[in-house]
């Protein structure tokens, strides 16, 4: 049968409108795949540092609010952050540094000192240098620096201190000391803690000083010694010891670590009684003894009272040595040319005592500014400082 040629060209026209059907080559649309709904949402990204930094900040404002030129009445809780003094470009600097084991947020505020005026100039928080503290351990990382891949460790809490100049970083995770780039956070090297000269207790605070690394280590009791290890390879030098026969390390248990100067710390013992200066670059000690006032205490309860067994120690006894060494348990301090400038821990907290370098006799009492209603803004700054 012979089509007419309309009906021909509607048919080919049929065609090309629906051209699979008439057997064309196009590509089909992939199917689609279909979602379900579970009503569950998605899980949260991963949190980053910078996400713990911003944690930590507002937490920081909430102790020491931005801009206060003054010591917040919050510094004098029993789980305050405590303050740390250092000398700053030739400024004496106090840092209040958390160590609440359920925050560890470091350094939260720090401030220039006035000497003469007794005064405080806010600064933003940050690491004092040489100073150690301890941080939380997140993704094997301690606030960016992270144990390489093929370490090993699994510590909650590591000890982390910047170096003098602040270019490199030291961590102690468990049993090894990890040294980082500051500014690239790159891993350099590591060496262990432990072994011929090595630490015997556990870590708990790191301090550098000139090329050397100081770690001290409690022993679970009433000692807490101190040992050096180099920076650059890890060369240990065992334990700080006394000076004289028989010689024995010396402990910051109820006494403390003190950077003096670019090339000197010191170990207080017992609230400052006696100081022990040793030089970085020579290894050279000197020996400082305070005259302490005549004493109502048998010597057992003095002995008792360091070793932290107050229920041997009389009332009265317990009073003189509260009132003698309470505030110098723990204090930090710097070296000037003739004095000692120490800041001093509860109850006399918030003062610097200004100390003879030879004798350690106290001879002046500085007062550092408290916050009347617990802050001061950045609009009272010229008021404080008046």
């Amino acid at each position: 049968m012979v089509r007419h040629p309309r009906e021909i060209a509607c048919v080919l026209l049929a065609c090309c409108i629906a051209l699979p059907a008439c057997g064309g080559g196009g590509k089909k649309s992939p199917k689609q795949p279909i979602v379900k709904d579970d009503g569950k949402k998605p899980p949260p990204p991963p949190e980053t540092e910078e996400d713990r930094e911003k944690k930590r900040e507002a937490a920081a404002r909430q102790i020491v609010p931005e801009g206060s030129n003054c010591l917040p009445a919050t510094l004098k809780s029993s789980s305050a952050p405590r303050l740390d003094l250092a000398a700053v470009e030739g400024d004496a600097v106090v840092c209040a540094v958390d160590a609440e084991r359920d925050r560890l947020l470091g350094p939260v505020a720090c401030w220039k000192v006035d000497v003469l005026a007794s005064g405080l100039t806010y600064q933003k928080a940050a690491p004092l240098p040489g100073r150690g503290f301890a941080v939380k351990v997140d993704d094997r990382c301690a606030r960016g620096y992270c144990l390489p891949k093929d370490a090993k460790g699994d510590a909650k809490i590591a000890h982390m201190v910047w170096s003098p100049d602040g270019a490199k970083v030291a961590v102690n995770f468990g049993d090894e000391l990890h040294v980082y780039d500051a500014a690239s956070k790159a891993h350099e090297r590591s060496f262990t803690i432990r072994g011929e000269k090595g630490v015997t207790g556990d870590p708990v605070a790191l301090t550098w000083v000139g090329d050397s690394i100081f770690v001290e280590a409690s022993d679970g009791g009433a000692s807490t010694p101190v040992w050096l290890f180099k920076a650059a390879d890890g060369a240990p030098g065992g334990a700080i010891e006394s000076i004289g026969k028989p010689a024995k390390p010396l402990s910051t248990h109820g006494g403390s670590l003190v950077v003096l100067d670019k090339n000197r710390i010191a170990i207080s013992e017992q609230g400052f009684s006696a100081v022990t200066t040793y030089e970085v670059d020579s290894g050279k000690r000197s020996k400082l003894v305070r005259k302490l006032p005549k004493s109502p205490c048998k010597q057992e309860e003095t002995d008792a009272y360091w070793t932290d067994a107050l229920d041997k120690v009389g009332a009265k006894c317990k009073e003189h040595m509260e009132k003698n060494f309470q505030h110098l348990i723990g204090a930090d301090g710097v070296a000037g040319k003739k004095n000692l400038l120490v800041l001093l821990r509860a109850p006399r907290i918030g003062e610097l005592a200004v100390m003879d370098v030879k004798t350690l006799a106290e001879t002046r009492a500085i007062k550092l500014p408290w916050c009347d209603s617990g802050a001061e803004g950045p609009e009272e700054k010229e008021k404080a400082s008046k």
